[in-house]
């Protein structure tokens, strides 16, 4: 055999929930921590290589075992630790694509207290999923971090055989990151049966496993890594008791290969050195690791929304909190904590399909979903907060929320100019915050005033459709129909407006199934609700196909629902031979458009013109659409609401979006990070359906279609690959599937789904693929403008609070400092060619600017180059840039 010898790391693998209670896994965990560095206490004793060792897999963890940990326990940790007994993981938790990577920066908190209890973590675990976004893949190296240590499951998810391979994951920067994709992190009692102390039952799968890695030829390397979990709970399980007798005896009798205890940092860094020995040289891959596992992510598709509408206000609380006087960021904290745990892996319990009204299950599903449910609520009350004290800085004026206004006498508070409230809405002063880094033009609609009742922690122009769907609580809180918010604004620019006459688009038609304005006209395909024309008068272009629709909504369910799950994942697994644990070769599938079409009257308001349509299917599901061609702005508004019966059978519900034309060629966000999915993926990865942050773009020989989905971050490319085992795509279609909500896995998250499910879609013809453009476009339509009524303030010309020149292709993130000393800036530089930037806070005074790295750690003693008010850098290709300035 090619190994020699298997590094044997044990460690519990970390679900929040699926097991127990997620709140009681918290103390769990402690507990098992406890256990463990009793266990390594106690077998100090022996020989080095039977000597238990353990790796704690996730720092959120075991930051949490540090925050309730006595003193002479966290001594006890460190000397262990110190003594090379204990490792440290240092991802947070176990990720989804969902996580964005401004809340992947706030995740690192746990790491930054690590560091301060001096634990510095130098490994990265991700375990069950089956791969990272590749954003991590420079913040990882930006920290510090030495190697990605990845332990996936084949259930659902990459094949056995596919698995133990060691590359060079090359970063958006051209930096390499030492990568080990390993066996499942349970491979150890599961399939070599460690725990069961039968030698020769271990060596009999030893030598059939690697034998199999011989004859593939796929691992030419002496030492493997070998994970090992608890035989009775290989999740939230505690250390495995007997693990070092069964290596000290396994090693006297002389098997082969040997076997050794390590942490992960150990095994880690022995691999590297036998990689090194080899003489081999790694492969160097560039690109996204899709995952397999983030299709669950629709099987809540509800919260989902919120998670996502939440994670898009954090930076912009960010903003608020870095510029304001009083800026303060416990609430964004816990806000950003919640939406973490969202985006983590774990939905549900182990037997939410097959009882699914359990406690049990019902418990922790409510557990997941709540995190969405309060990140979404701390969310808005944040942003309503800061806000408030940042435009209490600004305008001369009162502001939304500092009167009250229901006095028993019904008469409000008299302002500055003895006007009564509310005041009539052309006298209205409103500020308004561009929170992204670049330009847009703002035209939003002036909100009814609340006057101090409820809600009174969300922003008024929240409380609006325009803002998302289902969002307005009051019948008569309807927005004006005479006037509008309207005023163009730099990146991060801020102005004082008063609200403008409705300025309608010119050309304005309609009939009984189509709409038109000057830039666009649009026609229903009132047989399945798809769009049968979308004119784009500008390029003079059709932009539907005869063969592809645009807009069509399909209804998923099996041939046989008798069949039940296991016809989509395969059926019972043999989990002691794990190669056998792998998808069906193919699933029959029944789509259907809807079985009815009502298209409804076309209506006009402030925002626009649009027309409705009402689909239902014949076993109950109805699901309402709307366009809309608003009178500013670019492209076509898609609003969607999914009216669900609580289907038990597997299901799925896609909303496709195809393009005429040839030699399709697709773009997705990712995350900081534009790929073209047919070139820039691990190999391996997911390519049936990838999570997105912000679009999804098609390009043919014809012409080009971009589509921003604020809500629904699944896409299929290149048509519905659902009977795909997720690697290996088939089919070459000018289409973009995205696939709302699913109800389809076998295990863990929920059953059903049911009541109204809102998803929005902006579309956006391109005549040639404008990435530029597009990334524009996804961040104006899916982040709102901070909006805060300032009453009878004097007006303000549009300023920025920060300049950036050099390259529009730079993403700009500003963040108050973790300190309270100053901002923090990201600059992420998308494109390809290193570019020279000049930054500038108008306004501000900064002592100090330096250059840090993701935990704001100082990582050059040096000051930044400065020239007047201005700061001059240089940024790598692909490079990501963090800079403090301190007052």
């Amino acid at each position: 055999m090619t190994i020699k010898e298997l590094l044997v790391i044990n460690h519990t693998h970390t679900d929040f929930g699926y097991t127990d209670y997620a709140d009681t896994l918290f103390r769990h965990q402690r507990d098992i921590i406890d256990d463990a560095l009793d266990l390594v206490d106690h077998e100090q004793g022996r020989d080095p290589d039977s000597q238990f060792k353990w790796t704690c897999e996730v720092s959120a963890i075991t930051a949490d075992w540090f925050r309730h940990a006595s003193d002479a326990q966290k001594d006890r940790f460190r000397d262990l630790y110190g003594k090379g007994l204990v490792g440290v993981g240092a991802m947070p938790v176990h990720w989804t694509p969902l996580i964005s990577p401004a809340n992947a920066i706030r995740s690192l908190k746990h790491l930054h207290l690590l560091k301060q209890e001096g634990v510095e973590a130098k490994i990265a675990m991700q375990c069950d999923v089956n791969g990272l976004g590749w954003f991590w893949s420079d913040i990882l190296l930006d920290l510090g971090v030495e190697g990605f240590l990845l332990e996936p499951n084949p259930h659902r998810g990459m094949r056995f055989n596919d698995m133990m391979r060691i590359f060079n994951w090359k970063t958006p920067s051209g930096r390499e990151l030492f990568t080990v994709h390993g066996w499942h992190y349970s491979v150890g009692v599961n399939t070599f049966f460690f725990g069961d102390d039968d030698m020769e039952r271990t060596q009999s799968t030893i030598d059939r496993v690697l034998g199999e890695l011989d004859k593939r030829g796929q691992y030419p390397f002496d030492k493997a890594i070998l994970p090992v979990t608890n035989p009775a709970a290989p999740d939230n399980g505690f250390a495995t008791r007997g693990i070092s007798d069964f290596i000290e005896r396994w090693n006297a009798e002389g098997r082969t290969p040997r076997l050794r205890m390590a942490t992960v940092e150990q095994a880690m860094s022995e691999v590297r050195d036998s990689v090194a020995k080899s003489g081999v040289t790694l492969d160097s891959h560039a690109g996204d690791w899709s995952d397999f596992w983030v299709d669950g992510v629709a099987s809540t598709a509800y919260e989902t929304m919120l998670a996502r509408s939440a994670e898009r206000l954090l930076p912009v609380i960010d903003l608020l909190a870095g510029f304001a006087e009083k800026g303060d960021t416990t609430l964004l904290d816990k806000a950003a904590e919640e939406i973490q745990y969202y985006d983590e892996h774990t939905w549900g319990a182990f037997c939410s399909v097959h009882r699914p009204d359990s406690p049990f299950t019902r418990i922790q599903l409510s557990w997941k979903t709540a995190r969405a449910h309060n990140g979404f609520a701390l969310a808005q009350e944040t942003v309503r907060k800061e806000a408030q004290k940042r435009v209490r800085e600004v305008v001369d004026g009162n502001v939304e929320g500092d009167f009250r206004l229901r006095r028993i006498d019904r008469h409000g508070d008299k302002g500055p100019t003895s006007r009564g409230l509310p005041m009539p809405v052309s006298e209205q002063s409103y500020y308004v915050m561009n929170p992204s880094s670049v330009a847009r033009s703002v035209y939003w609609p002036v909100l009814h005033d609340h006057a101090g009742s409820s809600p009174q922690t969300i922003l008024d122009a929240y409380v609006s459709e325009k803002y998302l769907t289902g969002m307005q609580v009051r019948d008569g809180d309807l927005p004006s129909e005479t006037h509008v918010i309207a005023v163009d604004l730099p990146p991060f620019g801020e102005a004082v407006v008063k609200p403008v006459p409705v300025r309608p688009a010119g050309g304005i038609s309609s009939g009984a199934t189509w709409i038109e304005n000057d830039r666009y006209r649009l026609e229903i395909d009132p047989r399945d609700g798809s769009l049968k024309s979308l004119f784009d008068k500008q390029a003079s272009r059709e932009c539907v196909s005869g063969e592809y629709p645009l807009g069509q909504v399909l209804y998923e369910t099996l041939q046989k629902p008798g069949a039940g799950r296991f016809a989509t994942f395969g059926g019972d697994y043999d989990w002691s031979h794990m190669e056998t644990v792998v998808w069906p070769e193919k699933t029959e599938f029944s789509r259907r458009s809807a079985d009815k079409v009502v298209v409804d009257a076309v209506r006009q308001n402030s925002m626009g013109i649009e027309i409705g349509l009402t689909l239902a299917w014949s076993h109950g599901d109805t699901m309402t659409v709307t366009y809309r061609l608003p009178h500013q702005g670019q492209g076509i508004e898609m609003d969607t609401m999914i009216h669900k019966l609580p289907v038990t059978t597997p299901e799925s519900l896609y909303v496709c979006f195809g393009a005429p034309g040839g030699s399709p060629q697709i773009r997705l966000d990712v995350g900081d990070r534009i790929i073209d999915p047919a070139t820039q993926q691990v190999p391996l990865s997911c390519e049936a359906w990838i999570g997105i942050q912000g679009f999804a773009a098609l390009g043919t020989d014809a012409g080009a279609l971009v589509v921003a989905s604020p809500d629904a971050p699944l896409v299929q490319p290149f048509g519905i690959q659902t009977e795909n085992a997720g690697s290996g795509r088939k089919g070459n279609d000018p289409s973009l599937a995205f696939w709302v909500l699913n109800n389809h896995w076998d295990t863990n998250f929920a059953l059903t789904q049911s009541g109204g499910i809102p998803a929005r879609f902006r579309l956006l013809p391109q005549a040639t693929l404008d990435i530029k453009e597009a990334r524009s476009f996804a961040e104006t339509t899916g982040t709102a403008p901070v909006i805060v009524r300032a009453y009878n303030s004097q007006t303000r010309e549009a300023a920025p609070l920060l300049r950036v020149d050099g390259n529009d292709e730079v993403i700009t993130r500003i963040r108050k400092a973790w300190d309270g000393d100053g901002i923090v800036v990201t600059l992420v530089n998308q494109s390809d060619r290193s570019t020279d930037l000049a930054l500038e806070l108008p306004g501000h005074d900064f002592a100090q600017v330096q250059l840090v790295d993701p935990m704001e750690q100082v990582v050059s003693d040096q000051d930044l180059k400065r020239e007047g008010s201005a700061v001059r850098l240089t940024m790598a290709a692909g490079g990501t840039t963090y800079l403090r300035f301190a007052r």
